[in-house]
């Protein structure tokens, strides 16, 4: 830890601040104007008179390029370290709003989705924090910078919608604002994590373009790594569908309408806040991650299962919440295992990975689910979670029984 603390030493003295404060304020800032917009997009579309399939498109356009560009960008992190990053994409970011503000057309308001996807800065703000916190420490520092994320989803979202009343453009400049403030707080503020003889050597922006698949499959075929990457990739086919087919039962179930989907959806993430930023950095202290990463995936497991199953409110309620915790669980927690099985050069390459692969969930999940809801009705949807979720426990198992296999034969080959 100390070789990264040596790059931001003088910084961190000068203004008083704790690096993992400033990236936690950044990631809020960053996801708090990410929130603004979001809710709003369906309707902007709508606007241009396109139907729910071109909806679609807008929300598949950005995850396709966080898939191509989370793990270029965690790469590139790793050798010209995390502070330009993030002020590039920070700064992608903006121009994704002012394209959001003026556009005029479906077209330049898909345009500003893949410029937006482009800007995915989150496994930057991961690697940052791997970067300054120790293995003992890092469950929780992830954690709280998740916190930041899911606190940002739902403050945005609260200040778009007072905005939206006085029209798209309110909304899409205010963002522009609040994003070039994040700029000019991360130039001043924040500082470099890594020191430069630490970084990776690779040099040519290009080779990073050419050696994605190459570099994810050999990730994947790392033993215990290839097995948690798959729980991530399982958990995001999972927690995707909920946006699209959540709304569909609450409305059958108990006729909610938007405004009760708003305060669920408020629960669901203050939920995920609280054990992210204060239960789970607990718990790690005490429970090894692996064995986080099975409870988190058995929630999820269980949460969908029921979800659908009893038409009671209470019911429905612990049963969204068991869905919540196991989210919010499985994700810090697995983020958490790969990076301390991960050279310290290769972590922004690791976090941008782990974001990939959970995108190409978030693809499949919403289309998944949807067309199951449409052809099989309300049940089907959450059973084929609990279905794969349930296959992403039982790896889970094989992660704390190879984990403690792996640890074993470390101790045996110490004592000899």
């Amino acid at each position: 830890m100390e070789r990264h603390l040596n790059a931001s030493k003088n910084k961190q003295a000068r203004f008083g601040l704790s690096p993992n404060f400033l990236i936690f304020m950044t990631v809020f800032i960053d996801m708090t104007g990410f929130g603004m917009v979001i809710p709003l997009i369906p309707f902007y579309a709508a606007t241009f008179n396109v139907g729910a399939f071109w909806i679609g498109v807008l929300t598949a356009a950005f995850c396709v390029m966080q898939f191509i560009f989370a793990p270029i960008l965690g790469r590139l992190s790793d050798n010209m370290g995390r502070k330009p990053i993030l002020l590039v994409s920070i700064l992608v970011s903006s121009l994704s709003f002012i394209l959001f503000t003026v556009a005029n057309s479906f077209a330049l308001l898909l345009f500003s989705r893949i410029v937006a996807g482009i800007a995915t800065e989150g496994a930057v703000a991961q690697a940052y924090i791997v970067d300054m916190t120790n293995e003992k420490q890092r469950t929780k520092g992830l954690g709280r910078v998740s916190a930041a994320h899911g606190a940002g989803l739902i403050i945005g979202p609260a200040i778009g919608g007072a905005l939206s009343v006085f029209g798209f453009w309110a909304v899409g400049t205010t963002a522009v604002i609040l994003t070039a403030l994040n700029l000019l707080f991360v130039f001043f503020f924040l500082p470099e994590s890594i020191a430069t003889k630490q970084r990776s050597q690779k040099t040519g922006i290009l080779d990073y373009f050419h050696e994605l698949p190459k570099n994810m499959t050999e990730m994947f075929t790392r033993p215990l790594i290839g097995l948690v990457l798959t729980v991530f990739f399982i958990q995001g086919i999972a927690h995707s569908t909920i946006p699209v087919i959540l709304p569909l039962l609450g409305a059958s179930f108990f006729g909610f309408g938007t405004v009760e989907m708003s305060y669920m959806f408020m629960y669901i993430g203050l939920t995920e806040i609280i054990l992210q930023g204060l239960v789970i950095a607990k718990m790690a202290q005490k429970v090894d991650d692996s064995k986080l990463i099975a409870a988190g995936t058995l929630l999820m497991t269980l949460g969908m299962l029921t979800i659908p199953l009893i038409p009671n409110f209470l019911l429905f309620i612990a049963s969204v919440t068991m869905v919540a915790c196991g989210i919010g669980t499985l994700l810090t927690s697995a983020r958490s295992f790969v990076s301390k099985r991960t050279a310290a050069n290769e972590q922004g390459n690791i976090m941008g990975i782990t974001n990939s692969v959970s995108s190409i969930g978030t693809i499949l999940g919403p289309l998944v689910g949807g067309f199951l809801f449409d052809f099989s009705g309300l049940i089907t949807p959450f059973l084929l979670n609990a279905a794969i979720m349930t296959v992403a426990f039982v790896l889970s198992i094989k992660v704390i029984k190879n984990n403690r296999k792996e640890m074993e034969e470390t101790l045996q080959s110490e004592q000899r």
